[in-house]
């Protein structure tokens, strides 16, 4: 299952402030893992007391933080921080007369550009290097305390851009080098002391647009590439003093978008390439004089989203290529004319995440990959009223937004796109209460590090931190029977991070592994669980530290103690607590008996037969999200000795669940060699997907299964046609393109090699020998992502005997092991198919893959 093992999630940033009148100070707090505070909120308190330090416009620059806070004597000033309270200082009191109230931050070529007012010389351009020596006047433009009203801050390819009033020019264009001799008026537009006053500075390739009025054309669009040919117009679109009034400046692929009225067609989105034959309406969505009122332009991969009102439905999604004809609306979410009111749209790794109000759910967050049926409503998250999500963030591909469930109060939440991976990060100010303020709110994206600002109810508004490490692939390994028991774990390239022996180097049984979040930790765990001639010994430990993981459930029998028959484990969230939940089968010998452990506390949640209780060739198991219902699902298939028939079943009820891919033979009904099973959601549609192996004694045929309608998704063979040994397979998003990856190791006569394909279109992604290439036992695999490095695991001592020893408290469980006839099965013919791939192909109905 990928749900839960994709730890990706945290990856990212998010700031917000207040004008909460609670006493704010600066809070730090350390994340690791996913959607989880790790440890107390460290509380720097800048001012001290009952005061509010408030801190703000947070702006990174060569790995440090500036930002601006009151630190009580010295009022608002410049301030860094690199997440540490030793490393958060006050720059420089730059204004001792009540605070210079720095804003206006940019990063230009690893110097702070910003503006801050003092006595002495009103607001003007500053720079700093993080230094009180090195913080300083760039240039008094406006002689003397009189402001210069410097704004409009743009690093234009190494060039500071900005709006200044020198006193004598009016508002107009300006740019700096970050020196007094090189900060100089671009061009005076509005000739005399009136103001142009240029806006909506935005940078193409070097060239910056804007809009201003130079008192002959109105408000029209203008560029400059500080160049020879200094400022020009680029077209006047409203003729005569009129004004065009350009906004929403977007670049996608190198062309200027932006809306506006041109006094024919209303407010409508028109494009350039910087010249006046180049400027031309896209397309006039509201047929006439009316104004569309196309707003909230956002390049997604190379498409343009906004919204916009076409009269018809109102205010909806829309999407261009850049053609007329390419122009289109992309759902009517809100069936009418009302229109569904799209807001925030955010790009995240090529997914548009925005919200809208359906006239069912209230206003929620939705995604969209710029199809009608790939538009869709991610989660209601407040099922009594609107989330009211804001503040939609995408960080390092990671998605931060701002909601309220209706018990928590306005709050930090993360989702990857799906229903069960839309969470609250933390109820910071516990309640019902909000933490953050709906009017004043700001996002930052701070090198690794996430800064925000909110109130916990009792230390006021507070800055708080979150330290993120950066996520890694990992791919994790269990021997055969027949060799010592030893678990590795692997980088995707293959290199081996750690290997430990859970139970004894003396058990020769092998041992299975899965991987998920069993203590709702945010920590990759490993699970594992003993094979044949071991009691049913589950063990989980934590992939951070190396050892058990605190809590229950850790070490336990998922059966009784005397069962030797081996045991098989998957993971997944079945009751959608937080907590992975750990899923049982018995191996070959067992009957066919399923158990659900509670992640939380280790109770059995259900246990149920997958099959006959007669049939005792074992069953294997994996845990999904078949039905994107954001709860993992049990996924079965029968051990050696029965067909090739996969089922589903809910996973708190063990009730077989609806569907067409949910129970159905993977292979010709004949293939009795037993099948191994995974699950991830391999064509990204929200729902994981069944992947499926032969066992031993048939070919390497893997496949994978839409968890829609079980149509073929993936259809291939994992290593040489002719080798029968069997695959044992995972899945897990190595590669971090948010769709599942396949990942395979042969089964016994095979050496241990670990492969991994893309499962979009199985590029190779790993190819190594997870162990000695001379070792034929056969693996056992599983992968996911982790956020922090892998432990050092110490081999666990538990005698033999424990394996084996029934308790007074633990009794005997009476399982169906009655002998079943087999039929005949490819361990019959294993020579004969040796020599004939063809009859692989034909049995598994896999003629013309290769």
């Amino acid at each position: 299952m990928i749900g839960p093992t994709s730890l990706e999630q945290i990856k990212k940033y998010f700031l917000q402030t207040t004008s909460n009148p609670q006493p704010t100070s600066l809070w730090l707090e350390r994340l690791e893992g996913r959607q989880l505070l790790a440890g107390d909120p460290l509380l720097i308190d800048l001012q001290g007391g009952a005061g509010s330090s408030e801190p703000a416009d947070f702006t990174e620059v060569n790995g440090t933080a500036f930002f601006s806070a009151n630190g009580g004597s010295e009022g608002r000033e410049l301030w860094i921080s690199d997440g540490t309270p030793d490393g958060t200082m006050l720059v420089k009191d730059i204004e001792p007369a009540g605070g210079s109230d720095p804003s206006s931050m940019v990063n230009m070529n690893g110097t702070l550009f910003f503006t801050a007012n003092t006595a002495s010389y009103g607001r003007e351009l500053w720079i700093s290097d993080g230094t009180s020596t090195g913080t300083q006047l760039v240039k008094d433009l406006q002689a003397g305390p009189t402001s210069s009203e410097v704004e409009n801050l743009i690093n234009a390819n190494g060039t500071l851009f900005f709006t200044a009033n020198d006193g004598s020019t009016g508002v107009e264009l300006w740019k700096s080098d970050g020196t007094s001799i090189g900060t100089e008026l671009v061009a005076n537009l509005f000739k005399g002391m009136g103001s142009s006053s240029p806006s909506q500075l935005t940078e193409i390739d070097g060239t910056v647009y804007f809009t201003a009025n130079d008192g002959c054309f109105g408000f029209e669009l203008w560029r400059t590439d500080d160049s020879s040919a200094g400022v020009q117009l680029v077209k006047d679109l409203n003729p005569s003093f009129n004004s065009s009034a350009p906004e929403e400046l977007t670049e996608v692929n190198g062309t200027l978008f932006f809306t506006a009225d041109d006094g024919s067609v209303g407010r409508e989105i028109w494009l350039t390439d910087g010249t006046s034959s180049g400027t031309v309406l896209l397309f006039n969505i509201l047929p006439g004089s009316g104004s569309s009122d196309p707003h909230e332009l956002t390049n997604v991969n190379g498409t343009l989203f906004f919204v916009a009102d076409g009269g018809l439905y109102g205010p909806e999604l829309n999407k261009s290529n850049g053609t007329s004809g390419g122009t289109q609306i992309v759902k009517d979410i809100f069936p009418s004319a009302t229109g569904s009111y799209p807001e925030s749209l955010t790009n995240v790794n090529g997914t548009l995440f925005f919200t809208a109000d359906n006239a069912t759910q209230g206003q929620e967050l939705w995604k969209s990959d710029g199809t009608n049926p790939g538009t869709v409503l991610v989660k209601e998250i407040n099922t009594s009223g609107d989330s009211d999500a804001i503040g939609l963030t995408n960080v390092d591909g990671t998605f931060y937004f701002l909601a309220n469930d209706g018990s928590a109060g306005l709050e930090l939440w993360t989702s990857d796109g799906t229903s069960g991976g839309t969470e609250l990060v933390e109820n910071i100010n516990p309640g019902d209460a909000d933490a953050f303020d709906s009017g004043d709110y700001h996002l930052a994206n701070l090198n690794g590090t996430l800064f925000f600002s909110a109130s916990d109810g009792s230390s006021g508004v507070e800055l708080w931190v979150l330290t993120t490490t950066t996520p890694t692939p990992l791919i994790v390994t269990g021997t055969g029977p027949g060799s010592p028991s030893i678990v590795r774990v692997l980088g995707a390239g293959g290199s081996e991070l750690r290997n430990f022996a859970p139970y004894t180097e003396a058990f020769t049984g092998g041992v299975r592994v899965a991987t998920g979040d069993i203590n709702g930790d945010g920590v990759l765990d490993i699970v594992t669980a003993a094979g044949p001639g071991g009691g049913p010994h589950i063990q989980v430990f934590d992939s951070s530290t190396g050892g058990l993981i605190e809590g229950s459930p850790n070490n336990f029998y998922a059966y009784a103690p005397n069962v030797t028959v081996g045991v098989f484990v998957a993971v997944g969230d079945v009751n959608d607590d937080g907590f992975d939940d750990i899923i049982t089968s018995a191996d070959a010998g067992g009957g066919p008996h399923i158990k659900v452990f509670s992640g939380e506390d280790g109770s059995v949640l259900t246990e149920f037969y997958a099959y006959d209780p007669n049939f005792t060739g074992g069953v294997r198991v994996a845990a999904g999200d078949v039905d994107g219902n954001g709860t993992a699902e049990i996924i079965t298939a029968p051990g050696a000795g029965g067909g090739p028939h996969i089922r589903v079943f809910e996973g708190t009820t063990g009730m077989q669940m609806p569907g067409a891919a949910t129970n159905f033979y993977a292979y010709a009904p004949n293939v009795l060699t037993g099948v191994y099973v995974a699950s991830g959601d391999v064509d990204g549609d929200g729902k994981d997907d069944i992947l499926t192996a032969p066992g031993a004694g048939g070919g390497p045929h893997v496949k994978v299964f839409s968890s829609e309608d079980a149509s073929l998704l993936q259809n291939f063979y994992a290593y040489d046609p002719a080798f029968t040994g069997g695959v044992r397979i995972a899945a897990a998003d190595l590669n971090q393109d948010t769709f599942a990856d396949i990942l395979t190791v042969p089964g016994p006569s095979g050496g241990p090699h670990t492969r991994a394909f893309s499962g979009v279109d199985l590029t190779e992604l790993a190819n190594f020998y997870s162990g000695s290439p001379a070792a034929t036992e056969g693996l056992f695999i599983a992968g996911g992502i982790s956020t922090v490095p892998a432990g050092n695991f110490e081999p666990m001592s538990a005698p033999l005997s424990s394996f084996f020893t029934a308790e007074a408290s633990n009794p005997t469980e009476t399982l169906n092991f009655e002998t079943f006839n087999k039929k005949k099965s490819w361990f019959d013919t294993a020579e004969e198919f040796y020599s004939q791939p063809k009859e692989i192909d034909d049995l598994f109905s896999g003629l013309g893959i290769w």
